[in-house]
């Protein structure tokens, strides 16, 4: 009897999440596929893609082979690199190797991990041609490993469809946990644009708990499955040092760059304004150095890169200063764990949920923030930020600027109950007709004043667009 794979193995023990982005597969198979275009999804390294993949086959096909590169024989890679100019002997061999028969039209095979073996990406085109079976690949990237000497020959594949996957949402982790109803209320109270009242205390409640788990899928599993906050953040450390890890194998990009900027990332956000200083890695470093090390991490999915608009527009990145910039871990609960310098027990971990400790609300919230734009669709990042030219202090800071409606919405992000909009007022005076009035994502219940929105930190999921 053949082994449960991890999709199955999650429904068994009741930890499967299901995701949104489900859909977007199913659009691909109906449409695109159709059209012999393969499907990447790409994302970081424990974000959930191979148990997304494996679902969709389970769901939507006759039959599956998933080749994972991570362990595939050199038989079976050497049969991308030998065997495409017969593929009736190709996918013969693939059938007897993995014991499963495959139905034309009606079968899926899934190229797990696919930057580990660059051969694999460039016989997809080939594969494609024949269309006898779709195609849908898996991987964090080929940045995402050492690079090879001979790397250069190889063609990636253009008919492709590509999807990313960022982790779970706080609308997921609710369905997950059995929370359906409260979703649904968070939905219904979006559209009406009504404040949470005797709902807002609970609903908050949950979303303490999900900020410090985070959205990483095995993080939520074992918290499902045990109710440990500590289990938890052991599998967090886990993922925390696993990208560590992979900086070290790097030889396209320098390592301790990655490194650095990593490990400074919750100091940075600590500060006032969040701007990443590199003189706080090296007072000589400049970014011409380290612009590079940021990108990779960007392509790696990692951390979110936010750049500085210098004068807004329906373009922001016409006028973006790509030496002022924020960087945003991926996942607000990979924050935590590395912003918590030790091991603790449990109750330290309750603590953060029910903000006993006064540690830093700020960095969390715009983090998080920064997450839901990214998982929203919003490639590129902007913040503005103009500072006095002889004392270098600032005059006005936004936290995120998107376009809405062709025009400019600035959005503040305040944890705590106390907060000034200057700031807010004065860019909405500078630029008068180029901007949106703005929203202040709070801590507080909902409201409308003087045409600014005011949403609860936990509702941003269902308001932005």
């Amino acid at each position: 009897m053949r082994e449960l794979d991890e999709y199955e193995i999650a429904l068994q023990y009741g930890t499967y999440i299901e995701r949104d982005i489900y859909s977007k597969l199913v659009d691909w198979k109906n449409e695109d596929a159709r059209e012999h275009k393969s499907l990447f999804l790409r994302g970081a390294r424990r974000v959930g893609k191979s148990c997304l993949a494996l679902e969709f086959a389970h769901k939507e096909y006759k039959s599956f082979i998933k080749i994972s590169f991570d362990k595939a024989s050199t038989d079976v890679k050497n049969l991308f690199v030998n065997s495409l100019d017969d593929l009736n002997y190709f996918y013969d061999q693939l059938s007897v190797a993995y014991d499963t028969k495959l139905y034309s039209g009606q079968s899926l095979i899934i190229l797990d991990e696919i930057q580990l073996f660059k051969p694999a990406r460039q016989a997809i085109k080939a594969l494609l041609l024949d269309g006898r079976y779709d195609i849908l690949e898996t991987g964090s990237l080929a940045s995402i490993v050492k690079k090879n000497k001979d790397e250069d020959k190889y063609l990636l594949p253009s008919e492709e469809v590509k999807i990313d996957v960022y982790p779970i949402t706080f609308k997921e982790y609710l369905k997950a946990k059995g929370k359906e109803e409260m979703a649904d209320f968070l939905e219904k109270n979006c559209k009406a644009n009504k404040p949470y009242g005797a709902a807002y205390r609970n609903i908050y409640k949950e979303f303490r708990e999900y900020l410090f788990i985070g959205g990483m899928p095995k993080c939520i599993a074992t918290y499902l499955k045990t109710g440990s906050l500590s289990k938890v953040e052991k599998e967090k450390k886990g993922i925390v040092e696993l990208y560590r890890d992979d900086f070290k194998f790097q030889e396209n990009v320098n390592s301790i760059y990655l490194t650095s900027i990593f490990n400074l990332i919750p100091s940075e956000l600590s500060n006032h304004d969040k701007r990443f200083k590199l003189s706080h890695i090296n007072s000589n470093a400049r970014i011409r150095e380290y612009g590079s090390a940021f990108q990779w991490l960007s392509d790696a999915y990692i951390v979110n890169i936010a750049y500085n608009s210098t004068d807004p527009s329906v373009v922001p990145i016409l006028n973006a200063n790509g030496d002022d910039i924020k960087a945003y871990f991926i996942d607000t609960g990979l924050l935590y764990t590395l912003s918590i310098s030790k091991e603790e027990d449990e109750q330290f971990y309750k603590s953060i949920i029910l903000d006993k400790l006064h540690i830093n609300e700020g960095m969390y919230m715009e983090n998080y923030v920064a997450q839901v734009l990214k998982t929203k669709g919003y490639i590129d990042l902007f913040f503005y930020e103009k500072r006095d030219e002889k004392t270098f202090k600032p005059l006005m800071e936004i936290d995120f600027l998107t376009i809405n409606k062709k025009r400019v919405l600035p959005i503040e992000v305040k944890s705590t109950d106390n907060y000034s909009l200057t700031s807010l007022n004065r860019f909405k005076t500078k630029f008068d007709s180029k901007v949106l009035p703005g929203i202040v994502i709070h801590d507080g219940d909902f409201k409308i004043e003087n045409n600014i929105i005011y949403i609860p930190i936990f509702a941003i999921d269902w308001y932005l667009k």
